[in-house]
C-alpha cells in the first residue's frame, strides 16, 4: 500500500471540498499566464445586451478594486464590453455584454502577468483597465450615481473553478463574511476562543482570515477520523480567537494512544526538545495540529477523546474527538502515501544523533598528554591540547599528494593557540570524556579576581574541532581587547580563501573586518593540499544564514563577542620569521558584574580524507534525464536524476514519485548503472502536502521573508515569505525553507526512505541550505539503509558575488565535505582568467580530501586533467577522455597531482604543470597545463633523465604525435597535453584509444 501510484495521481484523486457556501467548486483549464489561476463561472439564461452577475467571491487579497475583472466568453474570447461595478473583499457586481448568446462565461478575477527571469518570476496582478465602449456604458445607464445596477438582468454565478487542486482555495481559502462572522460569535457570545475539528485534507496553511466553512459550521463539534492500525494520524484543530491569545496550549485526553502536537512543538534539528509559541490575534484563526500514533495491536473500533485548548487568560475550549481504528494494517506508518500527511512524524526524527562513525573514517582516540594536556588522534591528523585546553599542536600524516594518510608528520602550528584577555588566569583542571566513538569532548575553567572563563570543546572523527569559551565578569570589567593568535608555519599557510580572499597564494599581510548585512563572512581556510585548517568565529547567536542569491534576506548575525561592544573587531594577518599568525581582535568589550560573552571558534582540520584517483576516473556521471538504457549505452554508470524529470518532478520531495523512482532505479542497477537524486532542504516544492502545514508554523520551516515571487506563493503564502525555484515545465513552484528547523529531521528521514526502500544510491546537493550536523546525519542514514557504499556530490554557483555575500563556495560549504564524494563547483565559475592556486583551492576540493569536475562552458578539459576533473556529460562529451583513461590504464595507476611538491616529471617551466600516473607495470603517463600567456617549448625530464613521449589522438583533446628526447614539447596558451612518456632509448609507443 503506498508507494504504487505517482504523487499526480494522487492528488488529483483528493476531493477539492466544498467550502464555499454559494458555489460549487472544481478546476478548469485555460491560459493561467493570461488570465490568472481562479474564475467564477456565471450562466447567462437570456441574451441581451447587458447582464450583471454578483460573484461571491469570498478573497483574501489585500486590495481587490486594484485588480482587473476579465470575462471570456463560451469560446474563450474576450468580452470588451465590460464593467466592475463594484469590487470588495466579500463580493463582485459586474456588467458585461452576453455577446455570444445564453451560455457559461467565466469570470477571471486574479489575472496577472509574471516578469523578470524565468525561474524566479514576480507576479504582478493586472491592473484595473477599461475596455468597455463608453457608448455602451452610457447607454444601460452604467455611468450613472448607481451604474444601472439595481434594473441588469442577472447572470447567475454558479461554479469556483482554479487551475488545478493545488492552486484552489476550496475548502478553506473562501474567507466568510462579516455577517458570517457576527451570526458566529453570537452562537457564544462569552467565548474567548472557538474550536474546529478539520480533516487532513484540507490544511488552513496561512488562511489567516475566518474560513467561511467555519463561520457556517458548530463551534466545538466533535471531529470525526478514521485510521488504520500503526498509522500516525495526522489532524488539525482550527482556532479562532475572539480575543488576542498569547501562548496556546492544548491537552489531549482519553485516547489510549499517544498524540503530540507538532504546531505547539517536538525535537528540533539537534535532537534537542523544542517548544514552539503560537499567538493568534483577535479576529485571526490557526490551526493546530495533532498526530495519534495509532499501534499496530489496536482493536479495531471506535476511540474517543478530546482536545482542550487554552491561552493564558481565556476560558479554555474543548473539541471531542471521535477516532474509528479499521483493520487494515498501514504500511509505514502510513508515510508511504504523503497525502496522509502520516510524514508529518519525521518531523521529530533523530536518525544520526549518535556517536558513531562512517567510513572513511576511524574513531578518535584520546590519551593523557605530558603536560596535563591530552593527546587526540583521527584519520591522518593528530590534536595535541595544552592543559589550558587549546590547540597546541596540529600535526597532519597525510601524503604530499593527499593520496594517502601514511605520510611524514607535519606541523602546522608555529605554536600553541593563545586566547588572550589581558588578564592572568589560575587554571583549573583539564577533563574529558569519550561520548562514543566518533567523538571527545572535554572541559576546563581557569579564573582570576574578575573573571571566569569555562572553556569547553570537542574533536569529531571527522577532523571538526570547535571551542566554546564562556567568559563571564565578576565585576564590572572593560576589556580593552580580546584576541585569538593562531599560529602557522609559513611554508605549510601556503594558500588562503574566505574573509573576501577567494582561492590564492597567501598574501603577508592582511586586515578584516566584519561586514555581515553584505558579507557572508566568518571563516579563513589557510594551508596547504596536505595539511590546513579552517578558522570560523561565531558567538551563541549564531544562526545559518540563507545562501544562494537569498543571503541578503537572512544573513549572518554578527557576533557580538568577536566583532565587539563597538563593532571595531576583526581579523588580521600578519607574517614574519617564518610564521603567519591569523589573529581575531575584538576591540573594546565591556562587561558588568554577572555578565557572561561566548567566544566560539571551529577548526576543521583539513584534508578531511584521501583522495581517491581510481574512483574520479571510473565514477562515470551522466547528468540529465534519460533512460537507464540510453545513460548505459552512453559509458556512463551514475547518473544525476534532476527536479522537473519524470523519475524526480518537484523539487525537494522525490518521495512525491516514489513508484516511478523505483522502477527507474530497478532498471538502473540492472544495467548497472547507479542512481542518485536531487534532493536538498533549501527550497519545498508546493506539491508536498507538508507544505500548507509547514507554512502554519509560521517562519520556523519556511524562511521569512519580503514576500513576491511566483502567483502561487502570493495567493496561498501571504506576503512574508522568500520566493523559491520555479519550474514551469512541470508547475512547480517553491518556497525557501530556513538555515536549521525540524524540516532537517524530515529531510533526514526521506533520504533513508530514498535508499531503504526506492534502491536510491546516493544525493545530488545543488547548494546546501543546511549545516555539517544534518549533512553527517544524511551520511549515516545513507550507510545504515545497507547496500553498497552511497554516493553524495555537491554543485554550487559561484557564490562570490552580491547576492550571496560574497562567499567563496568551497569555504562555505568545507563543514560538509568531510560526508562528500565529489564536487561539481563550476557555475559561473572562471577557468581561464585564474591561477593554479584558484584552481586548487576554489574547484578541485583537493585540500578538502575530494575530487570534481568542472561546468561554466565545459570548463577547460587540458587545466582540469592536471587535477584530475572532466567536465560531466552529457554537457560536454567527455567519452574521448573517458576512453584515452581506459586505454592508459589511469584508473589502476598511481596519481601524484603538481600540488604533491615532487612529482618526479619536470617541464622546465613553472608555468606548465604536470600531474603524473604511475602504473604497476613502471609505465608513465603526464597530464600538461600551461598559465603561460605565451607557447611554451617544455623539455620533459622523469627522474631528472630527458624522456621521450607519445600523445595518442584524443576527439577535442589533442592530435597524436611524438616527441623526442630533449626535443621540444610545445604547450599553447590555456592549453595542455595527455602523453605517455618512456626513456629516451625505446622506440615509439603510439597507442590511440
Amino acid at each position: 500500500m503506498g508507494e504504487h501510484r505517482t504523487a499526480e495521481q494522487r492528488r488529483v484523486e483528493l476531493p477539492a471540498g466544498d467550502g464555499h457556501p454559494e458555489l460549487a467548486c472544481g478546476v478548469g483549464d485555460w491560459d493561467t499566464e493570461a488570465y490568472g489561476n481562479h474564475r467564477v463561472l456565471v450562466r447567462a439564461a437570456q441574451a441581451g445586451p447587458v447582464l450583471g452577475a454578483e460573484l461571491p467571491w469570498r478573497r483574501r487579497d489585500p486590495d481587490p478594486h486594484l485588480v482587473d475583472v476579465v470575462v471570456l466568453a463560451p469560446s474563450g474570447r474576450r468580452v470588451r464590453n465590460t464593467l466592475a461595478v463594484e469590487v470588495t473583499a466579500e463580493r463582485g457586481r459586474i456588467a458585461f455584454e452576453p455577446v455570444e448568446g445564453p451560455g457559461t462565461y467565466a469570470v477571471h478575477y486574479l489575472p496577472y502577468a509574471h516578469t523578470g527571469r524565468a525561474y524566479y518570476p514576480q507576479a504582478v496582478y493586472r491592473q484595473p483597465v477599461r475596455t468597455a465602449d463608453p457608448a455602451w456604458v452610457h447607454a444601460h445607464g452604467l455611468d450613472g450615481p448607481d451604474a444601472g445596477w439595481g434594473r441588469l438582468p442577472r447572470a447567475e454565478a454558479f461554479r469556483y473553478e482554479a487551475a488545478s487542486a493545488v492552486d484552489s482555495f476550496a475548502p478553506l481559502g473562501f474567507a466568510a463574511t462579516e455577517d458570517e462572522r457576527h451570526k458566529l460569535e453570537l452562537a457564544d457570545p462569552d467565548a474567548d476562543l472557538m474550536l474546529f475539528g478539520e480533516d487532513r485534507a484540507h490544511p488552513l496553511g496561512r488562511y489567516g482570515r475566518l474560513p467561511a466553512r467555519w463561520a457556517r459550521g458548530v463551534p466545538g463539534a466533535p471531529y470525526e477520523g478514521t485510521a488504520d492500525r500503526g498509522e500516525f494520524f495526522a489532524f488539525q484543530v482550527g482556532v479562532y480567537a475572539r480575543t488576542d491569545l498569547a501562548g496556546l496550549t492544548a491537552r489531549v485526553r482519553g485516547l489510549p494512544f499517544p498524540v503530540r502536537c507538532p504546531s505547539l512543538g517536538g525535537t528540533d534539528a539537534r535532537g534537542r526538545p523544542l517548544t514552539r509559541r503560537v499567538d493568534v490575534p483577535a479576529g485571526g484563526v490557526d490551526a493546530l495540529w495533532f498526530l495519534a500514533e495509532v499501534p499496530a495491536d489496536a482493536a479495531p473500533g471506535a476511540y474517543e477523546g478530546e482536545v482542550e485548548v487554552s491561552a493564558p487568560g481565556a476560558v479554555p475550549r474543548v473539541l471531542p474527538v471521535r477516532l474509528t481504528v479499521t483493520g487494515h494494517a498501514a504500511v509505514d506508518g502510513g508515510t508511504g502515501e504523503p497525502e496522509r500527511l502520516a510524514r508529518l512524524a519525521w518531523l521529530d526524527s533523530t536518525e544520526g544523533h549518535d556517536d558513531t562513525v562512517v567510513p572513511p573514517f576511524t574513531p578518535v582516540t584520546c590519551a593523557q598528554g605530558p603536560d596535563g594536556g591530552r593527546e587526540l588522534g583521527l584519520l591522518g591528523r593528530r590534536v595535541h591540547l595544552g592543559a589550558d585546553g587549546l590547540p597546541h599542536r596540529l600535526v597532519s600524516t597525510f601524503t604530499p599528494a593527499v593520496t594517502a594518510v601514511d605520510g611524514p608528520p607535519h606541523d602546522l602550528l608555529a605554536g600553541p593557540v593563545r586566547f588572550e584577555l589581558g588578564h592572568a588566569l589560575a587554571l583549573g583542571p583539564l577533563t574529558s570524556e569519550q561520548p562514543g566513538p566518533g567523538r571527545v569532548t572535554w572541559k576546563i575553567r581557569a579564573s582570576s579576581d574578575a573573571l571566569l572563563v569555562d572553556t569547553e570543546g570537542e574533536l569529531e572523527a571527522d577532523g571538526f574541532l570547535v571551542l566554546r569559551i564562556g567568559v563571564e565578569a565578576r565585576a564590572d570589567l572593560d576589556l580593552p581587547d580580546v584576541t585569538l593568535d593562531v599560529p602557522v608555519r609559513e611554508p605549510l599557510a601556503r594558500y588562503v580563501m574566505g574573509l573576501g580572499l577567494t582561492g590564492r597564494d597567501c598574501p603577508d599581510t592582511y586586515d578584516w573586518t566584519w561586514d555581515t548585512p553584505t558579507r557572508n563572512q566568518d571563516s579563513l581556510w589557510l594551508g596547504s593540499a596536505h595539511a590546513g585548517l579552517q578558522l570560523s568565529l561565531r558567538d551563541e547567536h549564531y544562526t545559518r544564514p540563507l545562501n544562494t542569491n537569498y543571503y541578503r534576506e537572512k544573513p549572518l548575525v554578527t557576533p557580538r563577542s568577536w566583532a565587539g561592544d563597538d563593532g571595531l573587531g576583526g581579523v588580521r594577518l600578519r607574517t614574519a620569521d617564518g610564521v603567519r599568525t591569523v589573529t581575531a581582535h575584538s576591540g573594546p568589550v565591556r562587561l558588568r558584574a554577572g555578565e557572561r560573552r561566548r567566544f566560539e571558534l571551529r577548526l576543521l582540520l583539513t584534508p578531511f580524507k584521501p583522495i581517491t584517483p581510481r574512483t574520479q576516473l571510473t565514477d562515470r556521471y551522466y547528468h540529465a534525464y534519460a533512460t537507464p538504457e540510453e545513460v548505459a549505452r552512453y559509458g556512463a554508470n551514475v547518473v544525476n536524476l534532476h527536479h522537473a524529470t519524470p523519475p524526480n518532478p518537484y523539487i525537494n520531495d522525490p518521495l512525491l514519485a516514489a513508484d516511478v523512482l523505483r522502477a527507474y532505479t530497478d532498471r538502473a542497477h540492472a544495467l548497472g548503472v547507479r542512481v542518485k537524486v536531487y534532493d536538498t532542504v533549501r527550497e519545498l516544492t508546493r506539491h508536498s502536502p507538508e507544505l500548507r502545514v509547514l507554512a502554519s508554523f509560521g517562519d520556523e520551516v519556511l524562511a521569512a521573508g519580503p514576500g513576491g515571487g511566483h502567483a502561487w506563493l502570493r495567493e496561498h503564502l501571504g506576503e512574508a515569505h522568500v520566493p523559491g525555484w520555479v519550474a514551469s515545465d512541470v508547475r512547480d513552484v517553491a518556497a525557501v525553507t530556513t538555515g536549521e528547523s525540524r524540516w532537517h529531521n524530515f529531510y533526514v528521514a526521506g533520504v533513508r526512505r530514498l535508499r531503504e526502500r526506492l534502491g536510491v544510491d546516493g544525493l545530488y546537493l545543488d547548494d546546501v541550505a543546511y549545516d555539517r550536523t544534518t549533512m553527517k546525519r544524511v551520511r549515516k542514514a545513507l550507510t545504515g539503509a545497507g547496500g553498497p557504499p552511497p554516493v553524495v556530490d555537491l554543485h554550487s554557483c559561484n557564490q562570490f558575488r552580491a547576492p550571496d555575500g560574497f562567499a567563496s563556495s568551497a569555504n562555505l560549504y568545507a563543514e560538509l565535505l568531510p560526508y562528500v564524494d565529489r564536487l561539481w563547483l563550476g557555475e559561473l565559475f572562471d577557468y581561464a582568467a585564474t591561477d593554479p592556486a584558484y584552481w586548487l583551492v576554489e574547484v578541485s576540493g583537493i585540500p578538502f580530501g575530494l575530487m570534481g569536475e568542472m561546468l561554466e562552458g565545459g570548463g577547460n578539459p587540458w587545466r582540469g586533467l592536471v587535477f584530475g576533473m572532466t567536465a560531466r556529460a552529457p554537457m560536454t562529451d567527455v567519452r574521448p577522455l573517458w576512453r584515452a583513461f581506459d586505454a592508459l590504464g589511469l584508473p589502476g595507476a598511481e596519481m601524484t597531482g603538481w600540488w604533491g611538491g615532487d612529482t618526479a616529471v619536470g617541464t622546465g617551466d613553472d608555468a606548465v604543470l604536470a600531474t603524473v600516473w604511475r602504473g604497476p607495470d613502471g609505465a608513465t603517463t603526464v597530464a600538461l597545463a600551461s598559465w603561460a600567456e605565451d607557447p611554451v617549448d617544455c623539455r620533459l625530464t622523469l627522474a631528472g633523465a630527458e624522456v621521450a613521449a607519445s600523445a595518442p589522438g584524443i576527439e577535442a583533446f589533442q592530435e597524436e604525435r611524438e616527441y623526442a628526447a630533449g626535443g621540444p614539447v610545445r604547450v599553447e596558451p590555456g592549453r595542455g597535453l595527455l602523453l605517455r612518456l618512456r626513456p629516451a632509448a625505446e622506440g615509439p609507443r603510439l597507442t590511440s584509444p
